[in-house]
């Protein structure tokens, strides 16, 4: 399988892919700082919604994006895009059958680490892009292409009350990991995921050894 691709390969590719979708990416901002509003009104039902509305992004992403995109540069985009389809029926089924997200906004270091998390992705990689003089349509749609996706879904799941189940974590966490390859290339950004994946599983680790710990207490 061929998994090699160039930087201005995938440029190109970026280019095809904000024309061809545009101005849904605006539409995908908006409602997204909608939601962020919800969550900071506590809302009711707010992670319902969150969990449900990353599931839609998720397996947007994953079909639109990464099969019919991202595949004719790199059979990549087909793994990638399975992954992203199962992560956003998980999000679905987090959203639409349980209630595993939800949210207490406060002064502490979880809330802080998340909003970080989840600004850069909403206005870090843009902000970055365009420093570096690639200007749209060469640039990642938030909540459209799957780097800034991945680090604002890491920075929405340092936000929940209670512990977040490590179905959730899994693959976000697998795929910013994957992030060494794009930074490689030069899509310099992505280091945000990288270390937005590392500190997301830092804290996931010190929930379950939290959690070892209160059982053998008990």
């Amino acid at each position: 399988m061929n998994f090699k691709f160039s930087f201005d390969g995938f440029m190109a590719m970026l280019a095809d892919y904000n024309n061809a979708i545009w101005p849904l990416q605006i539409i995908v901002y908006l409602v997204t700082i909608a939601i962020i509003v919800m969550i900071f009104m506590q809302v009711r039902h707010s992670g319902k919604i969150i969990a449900v509305w990353l599931g839609i992004l998720w397996i947007w992403v994953g079909i639109v994006f990464n099969f019919i995109f991202f595949s004719k540069l790199t059979q990549l985009g087909i793994v990638f895009g399975v992954l992203f389809i199962l992560q956003g029926l998980i999000f679905l089924y987090s959203g639409l059958t349980r209630n595993d997200l939800a949210f207490r906004l406060n002064s502490g270091w979880k809330t802080i680490g998340g909003l970080i998390i989840m600004l850069y992705a909403l206005i870090g990689y843009p902000a970055l892009e365009y420093a570096w003089g690639r200007g749209y349509p060469e640039i990642l749609p938030f909540g459209l292409a799957p780097c800034p996706l991945t680090v604002f879904t890491l920075g929405i799941l340092f936000l929940p009350v209670k512990k977040v189940p490590g179905y959730l974590v899994i693959i976000p966490v697998f795929y910013s990991f994957g992030g060494i390859v794009p930074v490689s290339l030069g899509i310099k950004e992505d280091i945000g995921l990288i270390i937005s994946g590392l500190l997301v599983l830092i804290l996931w680790l010190l929930q379950r050894k939290n959690r070892h710990s209160e059982v053998l207490t008990l």
